[in-house]
């Protein structure tokens, strides 16, 4: 099924939020309802942008400079929107993302303390004007995402200290008190269930819209 429009949906919120596992339930949701519709996670997504995921997240990249973590990113992304995104929004499609630019502007301007500016003038470079129509952030006190993550393995961005993910998540609410009319901010402390009845009604709004 064609959506009556291109519809980009992003997904964004600190490591553990929950943001991951309802980006999947409105995937299967949409898939099920017969819509022409697109998950993809970043960094990754294309042969090339997983290449760069794995350099990113190995933790034994820690020489790795905030600069270059920013630009790896990008390269990531700017790929996957040449290869995947754009080509599925010019057929009037629906892409999923699991974090976009508002993940680097979070993570590493706000948590790594760099440049916003410097950041989207290379967001403009690498991906143009491209960009979600509504981002959907999964809000969860960082004691909550902790113990989410508690028995399993942590990447290099997830082991990182608590202050930096505090500093995230302040980002994380700052760009969407910035941006309310894009940024659905749910509470990661609902139920799996709640939160995925609260992102269908928004969701099904755009869609009979």
């Amino acid at each position: 099924m064609r959506s009556p429009r291109p519809l980009f949906i992003s997904f964004e919120g600190i490591d553990g939020s929950g943001k991951s596992t309802q980006c999947k339930m409105l995937y299967h949701d949409l898939l099920d309802r017969g819509y022409a519709v697109h998950l993809f996670r970043e960094p990754g997504g294309t042969r090339i942008s997983e290449k760069i995921r794995d350099i990113l997240l190995d933790k034994d990249n820690v020489e790795m400079s905030h600069i270059t973590e920013m630009l790896l990113y990008f390269s990531s992304r700017s790929q996957l929107i040449t290869e995947k995104v754009g080509p599925a929004l010019d057929r009037g499609e629906i892409v999923l993302l699991d974090r976009f630019v508002d993940s680097t502007i979070a993570y590493q301007g706000y948590g790594r303390d760099l440049d916003l500016t410097s950041i989207l003038k290379v967001a403009e470079v690498a991906i143009g004007s491209v960009g979600p129509d509504l981002t959907i952030l999964v809000d969860t006190p960082l004691k909550t995402a902790e113990d989410r993550m508690d028995q399993r393995e942590l990447d290099r961005l997830e082991a990182e200290n608590v202050e930096f993910k505090q500093r995230t998540r302040d980002g994380y609410l700052k760009l969407a008190s910035e941006e309310a009319h894009r940024f659905l901010v749910l509470d990661g402390r609902d139920t799996i269930e709640a939160l995925k009845q609260q992102i269908l009604s928004r969701v099904n709004h755009i869609l009979a819209n």
